[in-house]
């Protein structure tokens, strides 16, 4: 395993409210637009890794290769303990391949190029939200139209922070629509407990402790609610913060809600939900 460097600046997911709380903290802090992408290469093949690596250097100088792995175990060890913004990854690792890895992890939140010789996983990784899917050989003009992309999101990240923090969510009294069966549910966002995602499906927990089926993947939910008061704590699970009543450390790390229920934590998530829960 060859590791560069460690990673500098927190920056963003796509469409995801870790994304938008790092990108909240560098807006305050930081006077320049342009975010350093901190990227870890996890490929197979040596000399492809190397080849990616030397293209990045020559035509995006604002992406840093801090870590090149060639196995999951190692990606694993880099992705928790290095802060990475950016993930390029191969399809085929010697070790197993990358959907096993980020099944572990419980997914990497932020923008996941995926490698491969053939278009047969392509489909399979949008499940995994997907920034883009290069077919090697990788080339200067795919680079290039991929920093083009990261900028573009970086816009639209921005404008949709300014939108979830103006006025429209300042009320606590907000309220959405939930379409289910048919029927026009319309919720108070402050009653949302907690959403529990499935596939194309999200199951919403009510204060009430009714449950509301949507045919909405998780990431929707991401996009509509305000992060002041939502948190991503897994792949699968969105919680309220203020109805968060522990959180519970060992093997594996749990949220208690005021309800009762427990909803998973992951690991990579931890430090950074409690640093969020006392803001």
């Amino acid at each position: 395993m060859q590791i560069i460097g460690r990673g500098g600046q927190e920056s963003q997911t796509r469409y995801s409210n870790y994304a938008i709380q790092n990108c909240v903290r560098n807006l305050n802090n930081r006077k320049m637009r342009t975010p350093k992408w901190n990227s870890i290469i996890v490929e197979a093949d040596i000399s492809d890794s190397n080849q990616l690596k030397t293209m990045l250097q020559k035509h995006c100088p604002n992406v840093k290769v801090i870590a090149e792995v060639t196995e999951t175990s190692e990606a694993i060890t880099c992705i928790n303990n290095m802060e990475a913004n950016l993930l390029f990854c191969n399809v085929s690792l010697r070790d197993g391949i990358a959907f096993d890895m980020l099944d572990e992890l419980g997914g990497f939140y932020g923008p996941l190029v995926f490698l491969s010789k053939d278009v047969k996983s392509a489909l399979h990784s949008l499940r995994y939200n997907a920034f883009d899917y290069f077919l090697k050989p990788v080339t200067a003009s795919m680079l290039l139209d991929l920093m083009k992309r990261l900028r573009n999101w970086e816009t639209k990240l921005d404008r949709r922070i300014e939108f979830l923090n103006g006025p429209r969510f300042s009320n606590k009294f907000n309220t959405t629509l939930l379409k289910a069966s048919g029927v026009q549910h319309v919720v108070h966002i402050p009653d949302i407990i907690h959403i529990e995602g499935d596939g194309n499906y999200s199951t919403v927990h009510l204060a009430s402790d009714d449950q509301i089926l949507v045919s909405k993947p998780l990431k929707y939910f991401e996009d509509i609610l305000p992060i002041r008061f939502f948190f991503r704590v897994h792949q699968s699970h969105i919680v309220n913060i203020a109805t968060v009543k522990s959180v519970q450390n060992g093997e594996e790390h749990f949220v208690t809600l005021h309800n009762g229920s427990t909803v998973p934590l992951s690991r990579r998530k931890k430090d950074q939900f409690l640093d969020w829960l006392i803001q």
